[in-house]
């Protein structure tokens, strides 16, 4: 029998004490949907920094990815407060979605600094969460009412502004898109947004764990899909660096994972707003490395299979995922920082160690080669992941020490 459901339902603010709650089939469809405009994005900075343009992809890349990034955090967060799933709300989900696919047509524009058709598709996607704050607004919610104005109507004037941006000239372009692009990040701020007055702690960490797989599974399809490129190719190289390299970017890739899920958890809605604005702003660094990181495997595939093809060195092919791997383990160790209660000096150690090596590696590529640099990276994540491990069942050990003594 087919569920009833009303088709228009009031919006209220989720009760952030409910049970359970997990992502429903629209935030998942809504999710896979980005996976296009990330796929997209890091598939253009690969191509940039192996034409030699490794400056001018890096920077599409970061702004590409950063305003991906924002709508997704922007209605992953009203969805949290105000998800009501009725039908205009699927609606405007919908409109979201289509808007993802017009980000990702166009990102390999937006690498080259043109972002006219990067910028309609945001402003309609910024729009549709205009809409869906006017309906928090129209609910008449003395706590959230003043809240929905402020952000409807410093929303709705940043996207005028970004139309505005399109008149910038060319040579002002880097320095308007990112001071315009600080005042949009900075509407939650602004808008005086207390991240602590609803919505759901442990379903907000599952979308951003969540999204975090996506993105880990767009940097394993990426190295999938250069490797499998190369051995189609018919080109003639020696097998055996590809497959080192191959097996090393995995290591990489599942070492990753296990440090973001086991030891970067966090409690950050215990320890106040401003520590919750950090966690969620800081995971740009971690959703943009790991999709970097994809892109950098990919470069190095290439210039193992066709160096003709890389206008790079050795060292500098390296130091992409060197370096996204070094972003990742900062960047998490900084959302542990402002979430946990009390970090060791050992895990801060290791995690700078970590770091420093696989840079260090990638400075070194020249006599170990990459491949060599991406197996010594792996091989200090594989042991940053063995510490780690040791570390949490010491700390069990001793929680549970004084319970079996009695």
């Amino acid at each position: 029998m087919v569920e009833a459901k009303r088709w228009r339902v009031p919006i209220a603010t989720r009760d952030h004490t409910e049970g359970h709650r997990q992502a429903t089939w629209l935030e998942l469809f809504f999710d896979l949907s980005f996976v296009v405009a990330v796929a997209q994005t890091a598939s253009q900075f690969e191509h940039a920094a192996a034409e030699g343009h490794l400056g001018e992809g890096l920077l599409g890349y970061v702004f590409a990815f950063a305003a991906i990034w924002w709508i997704w955090v922007s209605f992953t967060w009203f969805a949290n407060f105000f998800d009501t799933d009725d039908v205009p709300y699927r609606l405007l989900m919908m409109v979201m979605i289509a808007g993802s696919l017009g980000l990702a047509a166009g990102v390999p524009q937006a690498a080259h600094l043109d972002f006219r058709i990067f910028v309609v598709s945001y402003v309609v996607m910024r729009l549709a969460y205009v809409v869906q704050w006017a309906r928090v607004y129209r609910a008449g919610d003395p706590v959230m009412r003043p809240l929905a104005g402020r952000i409807i109507v410093l929303t709705t004037l940043v996207q005028v502004g970004w139309v505005a941006f399109l008149l910038v000239p060319m040579e002002w372009r880097v320095e308007a898109w990112i001071a315009w692009f600080a005042v949009d990040l900075a509407i939650p701020l602004i808008a005086r947004w207390n991240p602590r007055l609803g919505g759901h702690w442990g379903h907000l960490k599952e979308r951003y764990g969540l999204f975090t797989i996506i993105v880990l599974g767009e940097a394993v399809a990426a190295a999938t899909i250069a490797v499998s490129g190369a051995v189609d190719s018919g080109l003639d190289f020696d097998t055996a660096p590809l497959l080192t390299l191959a097996a090393a970017g995995l290591v990489v890739v599942f070492s990753m994972w296990w440090i973001y899920f086991d030891f970067s958890g966090g409690h950050a809605f215990d320890r106040g707003p401003v520590t919750v604005f950090v966690w969620a702003y800081a995971h740009y660094a971690v959703f943009a490395s790991v999709a970097a990181l994809g892109a950098g495997i990919a470069l190095a595939v290439a210039r193992i299979t066709d160096p003709a093809h890389v206008h790079l060195s050795d060292r500098t092919v390296a130091l992409v995922p060197a370096v996204a791997v070094a972003v990742f383990l900062v960047t998490t160790l900084l959302i542990e920082s402002v979430s946990e209660r009390g970090i060791a000096a050992g895990h801060v150690a290791a995690k700078f160690v970590t770091a420093a090596i696989a840079v260090g590696a990638a400075i070194l590529a020249p006599a170990i080669t990459v491949p060599g640099a991406m197996v010594v990276t792996g091989i200090a994540l594989a042991a940053l992941v063995v510490y780690g491990v040791i570390e949490q069942h010491l700390l069990y050990r001793s929680t549970e020490a004084p319970f079996e003594a009695r």
